[in-house]
């Protein structure tokens, strides 16, 4: 009887015991699902911030460089054109042949200056970008370049389109000329491979010159240089891109741009 009632006993022992040790486990398991579910909710309301944050970020530049372009078209615009006018009429109405050559050519000055600015103007407030697919925008900045045969633009994509936000084409867009114009103005290169390719993580852009490079640590240390390395990269920070920009004496430049998925829609 003794022996029947310690036999119960350490069943009934060991069944509690597996009781309490199976409800840690549980307890443990459900802590850690929990932990890690509250972690990932953590992780997708920073992310989400960090993409609220750039997309106001974005629409305050856009918006800010339209304001600006409008400024110039109605503002300064205007003041040009009277004053081209009003020069070319000194110059037809005077007829001494000296100061008539001089209102000429500050006419002509002014007429090239009074160009530029509806350029700037035009590229600012530029809405064409909305309606016109990035790979197209590239292939006529690429065409303007090669018309001049300075060197050889060899560009290629892995898609006719790419659904892309104004903002983000427009960025991506001034980066890549910046680079094309510093390899015109600077590289003496012969060749400038351009390539993109759309994958599931997002949108790789590649430009690689065969001009003659140069040391981006003595051109970090002459403040005199250009900013236009800073200028590609802020841009390119803008769109949540990464950047790498690489130059070695005598063996070309290249940059690399890496978008992100989510990024290449951001408004």
């Amino acid at each position: 009887m003794l022996k029947t009632q310690l036999g119960i006993f350490i069943v009934l022992a060991n069944m509690i015991l597996l009781v309490f040790i199976t409800g840690i486990i549980v307890f443990i398991f459900q802590y850690h699902k929990r932990k890690l579910q509250y972690e990932n909710e953590k992780a997708l309301i920073n992310e989400q911030h960090l993409q609220d944050l750039l997309n106001t970020k974005l629409e305050i530049q856009q918006q800010t460089m339209q304001d600006i372009g409008r400024e110039i078209h109605d503002n300064v615009g205007q003041h040009l054109t009277l004053a081209s006018i009003y020069t070319h009429q000194l110059a037809y109405e005077n007829q001494l042949q000296p100061q008539n050559e001089r209102l000429s050519e500050i006419g002509k000055i002014i007429d090239e200056s009074l160009a530029d600015l509806r350029s700037l103007s035009k590229n600012l407030t530029n809405q064409t970008a909305e309606i016109t697919d990035l790979i197209v925008l590239i292939q006529h900045e690429c065409n303007r370049v090669n018309d001049l045969n300075l060197y050889k633009i060899n560009f290629s994509f892995d898609r006719e389109s790419y659904k892309i936000s104004t903002t983000a084409k427009n960025f991506i867009l001034r980066i890549i000329q910046e680079f094309l114009q510093n390899s015109l103005k600077h590289a003496n290169c012969k060749n400038v491979i351009l390539k993109l390719t759309h994958s599931a993580d997002g949108l790789s852009i590649h430009i690689r010159d065969d001009g003659k490079g140069f040391s981006l640590d003595a051109y970090a240390a002459h403040k005199s240089n250009g900013i236009g390395i800073a200028n590609m990269k802020n841009r390119a920070e803008l769109i949540g891109a990464v950047f790498s920009f690489t130059s070695i004496p005598g063996m070309g430049t290249m940059l690399d741009l890496q978008i992100p998925e989510q990024n290449l829609n951001a408004s």
